[in-house]
This record gives structure tokens, C-alpha cells and sequence, in this order.
């Protein structure tokens, strides 16, 4: 199994009644890219200040590296966070605005901060004051500042948000690289599943608070898979049916609905023996659900 990085147990942030954060359980591997899914609204924001030492959870505790409670002091500077809006110096240059903060971890040589911008793609912005900087090249440069100090875990709260395609593109590789070259773990939220899904290894999903499914890429892509789907009275017999014609590839969803993932071309042949068997299917198509709906359909009230 692989090591937990970051665990929360009942992580919950409740502003009089209203409760931002409900009991939240979540569980990152070490070197995982993390997406954390969730609509405006549903909490991302909150529980990453919670993580990121930002804010005090109401209740329920959290570990990083196995350290929790009042040991969590002694791993602050072993996470980088880039929450919100990034703090940068407008009138300052994006090198300048580094070398304050790796100043705060001892470090004065400002090649590290050349290094770091050549990383994030900021390399050539020279003497050019941070304010004049674009949208997304701000987004670049509060990535930077995240990285400072080399951080094992880096949390990003919602860095693709109001990105052009170009951008989002651009900032999605610079995470892969930064995850495979440097072996750190992201734990980055969005509103945007279909993005995430061409980046992280697993994900959680956030809906009024609360965490209603973790699962891996894999996990996600077969739940997105293209799949004949059956709606049949008896599962058991039609499941019966399929093992004898070596279809072993499929699922009960439910107690009617069967979703089968192999010989799709092969729908009628499937139908004739199920209806040769006894078992006559109410419904049968072949589905293929797209991300985005997959998303609005486990968050929908």
C-alpha cells in the first residue's frame, strides 16, 4: 500500500450554523497529484486554509508526514500553498518577489530564484514589474512562490481559474513536470473536472461540505467508460447469462441496472441469449457519459 502523505479524520469548519466544512475525511498518497472537484461554493477554498495552517478547523483533526495537532509546526515550511488571489509585490519583479520569501528560508543566492522562474516559465520577464504581468503569468509566478523552500507538498487552490486554453495547457504541463521531476505531491482544487482529469492520479469530490467519493484516474475513467447498459428485473440470471457467453467485464450499478464493458459490437447477441434465458431486458443502449456530466450528476440535488 502505498504511504499516506496527508489524511483528515472528521475535518469540519462551521461558521455559526452554517457548517463550510462537514466531517471530511480525505486520504493523499505520497507523489500523487490530488484534484480536489467541488462547484464555487462547495468548500474547496476552506478546507485548504484548514490544511495549510490558514485557519482552525472547528473540529476533527489532520496529519501531513505523520505529524498532527501541535507537531504540524515542525512540517509547515515542508508545504507550499498558493491560496486565492497570489501575494505579490506589484511594483516589485517577479525575481525580487522570490528573494523575500527564500530570504525567510535562508537562502540569498539569486540564481535560485532564476532557477525557479526558468521552472515556471517566467525566465524571460526581466525587470518587468509583477502588476503589468497577465492573469495567467501572475498564476505562474504565485506557483513560483509555493515552490520556494522545495516543498513536498504543494497545495494549489484553484490555479486554472480564468486561464485561456493556451494558459491552462501551459500550467497543467508545468504541474506533471514538477510532480514526476521532483517527486512532489499536489493537492490542487477546481470547478473543472474535464482539466484535472488529464493530470491527477486520483481525486475527491466535494459537494455542501462534505467529500461524497474518492476514487483513482482509473477509477474515474471507467465510470466514464463507454458501456452497454441493461435494465433487467432479474441481475442475477442475466449475470449467469453473460458468464456463459464469456463476458466477464461489468458491474451491478443496482438492483435492475447491469453495466457491461466488453463486446459492445455484439448488443443484439447479448439481447437473443438474455431473452432465450428468460430474461427480458426493459431498457438497452450503449452510454458513454462525459466527464462534466458525470460530475453535475453526483453533485446534483
Amino acid at each position: 500500500m502505498s504511504e499516506i502523505l496527508l489524511e483528515t479524520h472528521g475535518l469540519t469548519k462551521q461558521f455559526g450554523r452554517y457548517k463550510a466544512v462537514n466531517r471530511l475525511d480525505m486520504h493523499i498518497r505520497r507523489g500523487a497529484v490530488y484534484g480536489f472537484i467541488g462547484r464555487n461554493g462547495a468548500g474547496k477554498t476552506t478546507f485548504l486554509k484548514m490544511i495549510c495552517g490558514l485557519s482552525n478547523p472547528t473540529a476533527g483533526e489532520y496529519s501531513i508526514f505523520g505529524y498532527s495537532g501541535k507537531e504540524l509546526a515542525q512540517v509547515r515550511s515542508r508545504v507550499g500553498c498558493l491560496i486565492e488571489a497570489p501575494g505579490i509585490y506589484p511594483n516589485m519583479t517577479a525575481k525580487d518577489n522570490l528573494m523575500i520569501k527564500a530570504q525567510l528560508f535562508g537562502i540569498h543566492d539569486r540564481k535560485y530564484a532564476d532557477e525557479l522562474l526558468d521552472m515556471v516559465g517566467l525566465g524571460d520577464v526581466g525587470r518587468k514589474k509583477a502588476g503589468h504581468f497577465s492573469l495567467g503569468m501572475k498564476q505562474r509566478l504565485g506557483i513560483a512562490l509555493a515552490l520556494v523552500g522545495n516543498p513536498d507538498l504543494l497545495v494549489l487552490d484553484e490555479p486554472i481559474n480564468g486561464l485561456d486554453p493556451q494558459g491552462i495547457a501551459e500550467v497543467r504541463d508545468m504541474l506533471r513536470a514538477l510532480a514526476q521531476e521532483r517527486d512532489i505531491t499536489i493537492l490542487i482544487s477546481s470547478h473543472i473536472l474535464e482539466e484535472l482529469s488529464k493530470l491527477c492520479t486520483d481525486f475527491g469530490i466535494i459537494h455542501k461540505g462534505s467529500l461524497i467519493k474518492e476514487l483513482s484516474q482509473e477509477q474515474l475513467m471507467q465510470q466514464c467508460e463507454k458501456r452497454l447498459e441493461l435494465v433487467v428485473d432479474e441481475p442475477q440470471k442475466a449475470m449467469t447469462v453473460l458468464d456463459s457467453m464469456n463476458i466477464h467485464d461489468y458491474e451491478a450499478v443496482d438492483p435492475t441496472h447491469l453495466h457491461v464493458y466488453e463486446r459492445l459490437e455484439d448488443s443484439m447477441l447479448i439481447n437473443r441469449e438474455l431473452v432465450n434465458a428468460g430474461v427480458l431486458p426493459r431498457e438497452m443502449k450503449v452510454n458513454q457519459e462525459e466527464l462534466e456530466s458525470y460530475f453535475l450528476n453526483l453533485t446534483s440535488d
